[in-house]
């Protein structure tokens, strides 16, 4: 999504997550058996939009002030569509030419500036979700955050969210340098118990699926396109859809097992 932490690097804990961050509140490994559920963030949980739509518009008139882009107007879809890729990814298709230092001050400035406006208390969860992951852990599904965002992100979402009552573990982008998403699932999907699937908005989120051989749960309500949840086990409208999605999707694919 073009935002990344002011150093590049990821703190000596957040090396260690792969391992480490499968936790429960306790301390103690998870003990769900229902199954467990790959979840994306932004755009599935989070209404990232709301905070990446003026950071990304203020750090461009950085760039325009500073001679490296000529003044534009973008379209809050066309900001969206950004939602989910990885740092470099997106930069590079955005922008291409533009210096890896540019481009790596101006994803600086977008984070800080999210930072900034989450702090403030301009973040928000998409409606539903809440009640419907405590739902979900309730009937014994264990949740596993894996998204393309960054380790200082994801820990300042942590705080503020409480994502903790809800996630045993956390993968991220910058935990496994120059991972896909599908790659990052393949490295950690075996620590976890089955069946498993995959919950998200993008095509990122559909390619787990496609290469991990899991149920993939589109998201509707998020910035991808409507073809990106094409071949999807099933596509929900709202989180108030979730648990019931997953219910038939682990149904249907148990009978086919």
């Amino acid at each position: 999504m073009g935002c990344e932490r002011s150093d590049g690097t990821a703190c000596n804990a957040c090396r260690e997550a792969p391992i480490a961050m499968r936790r429960e509140g306790n301390g103690s490994l998870s003990s769900a058996t229902a199954g467990t559920l790959f979840i994306d963030y932004d755009g599935t949980i989070h209404d990232s939009a709301r905070l990446y739509e003026p950071a990304f518009r203020q750090v461009y008139g950085w760039l325009v002030d500073q001679g490296w882009a000529l003044p534009q107007e973008f379209s809050d879809e066309f900001i969206d569509s950004w939602l989910g890729w990885k740092v470099r990814d997106m930069w590079e298709a955005f922008m291409p030419g533009l210096p890896e230092r540019v481009w790596r001050e101006a994803s600086q400035r977008i984070g800080r500036e999210m930072a900034h406006r989450l702090e403030a208390g301009e973040g928000v969860l998409f409606d539903g979700c809440e009640d419907a992951l405590t739902e979900l852990k309730q009937e014994g599904y264990d949740l596993v955050f894996l998204s393309n965002c960054g380790t200082a992100y994801r820990d300042v979402h942590r705080r503020m969210f409480g994502l903790d009552q809800w996630f045993s573990s956390y993968f991220c982008a910058d935990d496994f340098p120059g991972l896909e998403k599908w790659e990052i699932y393949e490295k950690v999907h075996d620590r976890f118990a089955m069946p498993q699937a995959m919950i998200g908005d993008r095509a990122h989120d559909k390619e787990v699926s496609d290469h991990g051989g899991i149920p993939f749960i589109g998201c509707a309500w998020g910035y991808g396109k409507p073809e990106e949840l094409d071949g999807a086990a099933a596509v929900a409208t709202s989180w108030h859809d979730v648990p019931d999605a997953v219910s038939k999707v682990f149904e249907a694919h148990n009978e086919q097992a």
